[in-house]
C-alpha cells in the first residue's frame, strides 16, 4: 500500500461515519451480552415459578388430606372452575370473574379520568405546587394493608371513625358500609391507592407537551376546554394507555385491601381472583386448584395487558 492509501485509510478511520460504523459493530456484538444477566435473573424469578404453578395445577393434591398421595389429575383442576353444566346454576368462578372485571374496570377508569384532571392541576407553575405534587402522590407509597387497616378502623368505623361520628353529628344512622357495600368500600380503596401512580404517568406526559405548542394555543385563541379535549389528551393517549395497561397488572395482583377490610365477605360477595387462589390454599388446602385457579388469572392478565399493548403500538405506527 503507498503513502497516499496509507494516509487516506487513517484519515477515514478517524472520520465520524467511520467511529460511528464501529460503534454500531460493537453495539451489535454486546448487545446480547449484557442482557444475558438481565434475562437470566428475569427467569429464575418469574418463569421458574410460574412453570411450577403450571404442574401443580395438573396434580391433585390437599394439604388437609396427607394419607392421599399426590395424583396427577390432568384438565380436572381448570374444569372445575370453567366448566358449565347449567347456564342457571353457574359455577362460583363467573361470579369471582365478574366482580374482578367489575372492581378493576370501575378504578381503571376513575383512575384514568380523576387522575388527569388532578395532573391538569398539577401541571402549574404556582406557589406551593411541589408540596402539592408530593402529597398528592402520597398513597402511592404507602403499604395496602396499612391503608385497609387505616381506612377500616379510623374512617369506615360506625363507633368512632370519621364515617360514623359525622353521620351521627348530622343526625343520620351510619350504616357498616364494610358489610352492605363491599365492593364500593373496596373500590374507593383502591382508587385513593393507585390514582397516584396515574397522576405521575399523566403529569410526566403533560410537562412533555412543547411549549411552543403550548403558546400557539394561546395566540390562536384556543379556550381551556379546547385546548385539553382536542390537543393535551390526544398528544398523552399513550401515556394513559400505559398507565392503564401497568395499572391493570398491580389490580388484578392486588389483595392485601381485600384481606384486611372486608376479608372477601360477606360470602364471597367481594372475592376476586387473586383472593380466591389465597383462599384455595389457605382455606381449602387444595394446592391443584389453587395453581389451576392462578394460571388461569395470569392467562386473562396477559391477553389483556396484550390487547392493550398493540393498541399502543397501533396508534404509534399511524403517527409514525
Amino acid at each position: 500500500m503507498s503513502g497516499a492509501s496509507r494516509l487516506r485509510t487513517l484519515h477515514w478511520s478517524r472520520s465520524p461515519q467511520c467511529m460511528h460504523l464501529v460503534k454500531s459493530m460493537n453495539k451489535r456484538k454486546t448487545d446480547y451480552k449484557f442482557l444475558l444477566p438481565a434475562v437470566f435473573v428475569v427467569a429464575i424469578m418469574t418463569q421458574v415459578p410460574f412453570l411450577l404453578t403450571i404442574i401443580f395445577s395438573t396434580l391433585r393434591w390437599n394439604l388437609s388430606r396427607p394419607d392421599l398421595a399426590r395424583q396427577f389429575n390432568g384438565l380436572q383442576n381448570y374444569l372445575y372452575f370453567l366448566k358449565i353444566e347449567d347456564w342457571r346454576h353457574l359455577p362460583e368462578f363467573y361470579g369471582i370473574l365478574w366482580q374482578t372485571v367489575f372492581i378493576t374496570g370501575s378504578t381503571l377508569l376513575l383512575c384514568s379520568a380523576l387522575g388527569f384532571a388532578l395532573a391538569l392541576l398539577l401541571d402549574n407553575d404556582v406557589i406551593g405546587i411541589n408540596i402539592a405534587r408530593t402529597l398528592m402522590l402520597g398513597p402511592f407509597f404507602v403499604m395496602s394493608t396499612a391503608s385497609g387497616v387505616i381506612w377500616k378502623t379510623t374512617i369506615f368505623n360506625t363507633t368512632f371513625g370519621w364515617y360514623g361520628v359525622l353521620s351521627k353529628l348530622f343526625g343520620f344512622q351510619p350504616v357498616d358500609l364494610v358489610s352492605y357495600h363491599p365492593l364500593g368500600v373496596i373500590i374507593v380503596l383502591f382508587v385513593w391507592q393507585w390514582m397516584p401512580f396515574f397522576i405521575l404517568v399523566l403529569l410526566a406526559g403533560l410537562q412533555g407537551i412543547p411549549q411552543d405548542l403550548i403558546d400557539s394555543m394561546q395566540i390562536d385563541g384556543v379556550n381551556w376546554i379546547q385546548g385539553v379535549v382536542r390537543i393535551k389528551l390526544p398528544l398523552i393517549m399513550n401515556h394513559m394507555r400505559i398507565a392503564i395497561m401497568l395499572g391493570l397488572v398491580f389490580l388484578i395482583k392486588e389483595f392485601g385491601l381485600i384481606l384486611v377490610t372486608t376479608a372477601g365477605g360477606p360470602g364471597t360477595r367481594s372475592y376476586t381472583l387473586p383472593y380466591a387462589v389465597y383462599m384455595q390454599v389457605f382455606s381449602a388446602n387444595n394446592v391443584g386448584r389453587a395453581g389451576a385457579l392462578a394460571v388461569i388469572t395470569v392467562a386473562l392478565t396477559l391477553l389483556l395487558v396484550n390487547l392493550l399493548y398493540r393498541s399502543i403500538v397501533k396508534r404509534s405506527e399511524m403517527y409514525s
